[in-house]
Formats: structure tokens, C-alpha cells, sequence
């Protein structure tokens, strides 16, 4: 027997989205008026590994995310520091803007120490990083470890937020949403030890193990190299030649920006990406290298709140995913982790069979019942319940909410659309029909 279960995609027609995507929704708004306060933040250590060898003489950069826009330009926090013969950084304590993300880079450095070589392989192109997470937050462990697993969990959180290493960021409107892309990193990938899963994977969620370890050792071959150009055969050419930007040029020149480009292109190329593995991969268990995935794109599989054959799912402000459930009659609410708010039964509020789920402006979910003939409202705590009938509901299949908070509803049983206002009160006409409308099943608003 196959367990209900919710999956969330972090790259889909380049956005983040939760559950069926949500690694970034989010609408919260930030103040604008006033400069974020400064705040002091403890100091750490780390490494940085190419597969499961250190890379010496590594310029490391702690950045604090852009606050302009999607891809705005990060903030240089500090100077640049290296790593030692043997990987290791030290950060000294640093300041940063109060709720800020941070995330640490590191650029170019030798992945064969000089004592194995003379003189030692410098890999101009070698690019890595690690999300950290909120200035002075709880993600930020006294060790660091960065490698192509904390890549590759940092990118695909992020895509949607970058268009390079230096230029992470959102829009005041949705720093929720990037705040959530940032803890997605930890649900990955554990930041402290560089290895797979992350502390904060729920229980019962699920990670696509394979194909983020078979990206890793694709970014492996580049990393543990003597770098290169896009089409010059060696380990980042190649890699570089098979990861374009969206229209086709330029080339990366940087293992970061190609993975990034991939994480946002996930369909293209991907069988010959995939041979670019070593035929003894580091990280594993991963894809043989002549089967690979069908694309790149990664999602975390949840299970629990209720979940029972889900019908229709819609996310609000903060992340939260709200999700019908035909099996159990119930709704689900996920937060923006994958952590279920709803019991193990969901809200059940005296469903028959509901069939659709749409979010106001207030954060009430509003829930069509096919079997009952009815619409209800929840609060955001899932309680509250308001049913409202009548007005021509007949089989309602799916809704929409307007602008004005208004409710819109297509019954499929009457060859109607039903409308009622945001306390429920029918709107002056309502059940519209005529125009051929049939049997339907979907409603959109327009954005006027």
C-alpha cells in the first residue's frame, strides 16, 4: 500500500514552490522605512572538501543576502579569508543586519595539497558554497562544512532567489519566501557534517537520495580538477559545455554558476550531465552513470497531517500548504518545513468529499465540498469552521478568491458559477449561467 504523500519541488518553471512546490513562497513584507539593526554573531570554523579530499588555499567570502529584488546583488560581509594546507577556515565573529541570510563562498583554491603534487593543481574555476541561514540564528553551527553536497542543497533551495553567488537575494514583498528557500537548506543537507539528510527533515519526508548525490559527483569532477573552459574536454569544460544559461550563452566559468544553471534548467542535457561521473562516484548511492533521472528537479516527499488521496492543494503568506484530502474527508496544513499542523486525521469540520482549497487575504482557507454541496471557512489554525450552502452550489469543483475577498465557485452539477463575499453572503445575481457555460471545473480571476 502506497502512504499519501505531498511532494515539494524547489525548481519548476524557474520559481520555488512548495509542495508541488514551496521551497520560497511567502508574501511577507518587510519594513522599508528604517535600516535593519546590526547584530554581533558568534565566530566558527570548518573545511571545505572536494569529494573526500580537502582543498587547500581556498578564498573564502561570507555574503548577507540582497534585499532589492529576485538576484540582487549580495552584501560582502568581512574580508576574504583561506583555508589551510588541510581545508580548515576560521571566521572570527562578524556583524550582520538583524534577519538577514548569510551564506558563505568559496573561490578557487588547490583540491590536491602540495605535498601530493609539485607544483600543486590550482583550480581557478572551483566555486562552493553553503547557506548559513538567518544572521545569528540557530542554523549557524560552531562547524562548517562545505562541499558539493552543501552545494548542490544551497543552490537548489536558492535558484529562485540568484543569478550568481554574488547576487542572492528578494524583494521586501517576499523576504518569507526566501527566509523559507534558506531552511529548506537544512532539511537537505546537514551543514555541519556535509552529508545527507539535513537536522530539520521532518519525520516521514523523504529526500530524492540519488539524484542529489549524483549532482554532487558531477560537481565533483570539476571540483577535484585543474579547472578549464566550456568544450575544452577537461572536468569543468565539459561540465561547463552542458550548462549553458536559459537562452543558450554564455558559458559558466565557475562550478556555482553551473550548477545553477542546471538547478534552473533542470530537463536539458541530463543523460549526458549524468556520464560526466567518475565511474567510482564518491557520494552515494546515486545513478549508474548510463541511467539517470528524467530531469534535475528535486523535491522532498512529505507524508502525515492527514494526507489520504489529495485532490487539490493551494499555499498561503507564510508558506504554509493547505491540501484536500478525498481519502479521509479532511484538510491538511503543512507548514513551509513539510511539518504537519493538522492532527494524523486533519481537519475533518464535517466534510463529505472536499475538492478544492483556495487562500484569502486573512490566511482563512476556503474549502469546496462535492458531496455536501457546500463551501466552508477555515481560520489558520485550521478551527472556526464557517459552512455556508445554497446560492446554486451544486457539486462545486474549484474555486478562486478575488481582490476583493470575494468567493467565486464553478458547479459542476448545475452549469453555474456561484459567487458570495468574504462573510459569506451571496453576491447580487448569483448563480451566473449562460455564456455556454457546462459542467464546469475550473475558475481564475483576472488581475483587474
Amino acid at each position: 500500500m502506497r502512504t499519501p504523500s505531498l511532494m515539494r519541488g524547489f525548481v519548476l518553471a524557474g520559481m520555488t514552490i512548495a509542495a508541488a512546490g514551496l521551497a520560497g513562497c511567502g508574501t511577507g513584507v518587510a519594513p522599508v522605512d528604517s535600516k535593519p539593526a546590526m547584530i554581533g554573531a558568534a565566530a566558527f570554523q570548518g573545511i571545505v572538501m572536494g569529494g573526500q579530499q580537502p582543498v587547500a588555499g581556498v578564498a573564502l567570502q561570507l555574503y548577507q543576502a540582497g534585499t532589492t529584488g529576485y538576484g540582487s546583488k549580495a552584501t560582502a560581509i568581512g574580508s576574504t579569508f583561506q583555508t589551510t594546507s588541510a581545508g580548515n577556515f576560521s571566521v572570527p565573529s562578524y556583524t550582520c543586519a538583524a534577519g538577514s541570510e548569510i551564506y558563505l563562498v568559496g573561490i578557487g583554491g588547490q583540491p590536491i595539497a602540495a605535498t601530493m603534487t609539485s607544483p600543486a593543481v590550482t583550480n581557478n574555476n572551483l566555486a562552493l558554497m553553503v547557506g548559513l541561514g538567518v544572521c545569528g540564528g540557530a542554523d549557524l553551527h560552531t562547524f562548517i562544512n562545505v562541499n558539493e553536497l552543501t552545494t548542490v542543497a544551497s543552490v537548489w533551495a536558492l535558484a529562485p532567489f540568484m543569478t550568481g553567488f554574488a547576487n542572492i537575494g528578494s524583494p521586501a514583498s517576499n523576504t518569507t519566501g526566501l527566509a523559507n528557500a534558506f531552511a529548506v537548506i537544512n532539511e537537505l543537507v546537514n551543514t555541519s557534517t556535509g552529508t545527507l539528510p539535513g537536522p530539520t527533515l521532518p519525520m516521514g519526508a523523504t529526500l530524492p537520495i540519488y539524484s542529489i548525490n549524483s549532482l554532487a559527483d558531477i560537481l565533483e569532477q570539476c571540483i577535484n580538477s585543474g579547472g578549464g573552459v566550456a568544450g575544452d574536454g577537461s572536468g569543468c569544460g565539459d561540465l561547463f559545455n552542458l550548462a549553458p544559461n536559459a537562452t543558450g550563452a554564455p558559458y559558466p566559468t565557475d562550478s556555482i554558476t553551473a550548477i545553477m544553471n542546471i538547478a534552473q534548467s533542470p530537463g536539458r542535457n541530463v543523460a549526458n550531465l549524468n556520464k560526466l561521473r567518475s565511474p567510482n562516484p564518491v557520494f552515494g548511492p546515486s545513478y549508474d552513470v548510463n541511467h539517470g533521472p528524467n530531469d534535475w528537479t528535486l523535491a522532498i516527499t512529505y507524508t502525515g497531517g492527514g494526507l489520504s488521496a489529495p485532490t487539490s492543494i493551494a499555499a498561503d503568506a507564510a508558506g504554509s500548504v493547505w491540501v484536500t484530502n478525498s481519502g479521509n474527508a479532511s484538510v491538511t496544513k503543512l507548514d513551509y518545513s513539510g511539518t504537519a499542523i493538522s492532527t494524523a486525521s486533519g481537519f475533518t469540520a464535517g466534510f463529505g468529499t472536499p475538492s478544492a482549497v483556495a487562500i484569502d487575504g486573512g490566511g482563512n482557507a476556503w474549502i469546496t465540498d462535492s458531496k455536501n454541496n457546500t463551501v466552508t471557512q477555515l481560520n489558520p489554525t485550521g478551527s472556526g469552521a464557517k459552512t455556508y450552502s445554497g446560492n446554486g452550489l451544486t457539486a462545486p469543483g474549484s474555486l478562486a478568491i478575488d481582490g476583493s475577498g470575494n468567493i467565486w465557485v464553478a458547479n459542476t452539477g448545475s452549469n453555474t458559477v456561484s459567487a458570495f463575499t468574504s462573510g459569506g453572503s451571496v453576491l447580487s445575481n448569483s448563480p451566473y449561467s449562460g455564456a455556454g457555460t457546462n459542467a464546469p471545473v475550473g475558475v481564475a480571476i483576472t488581475p483587474k
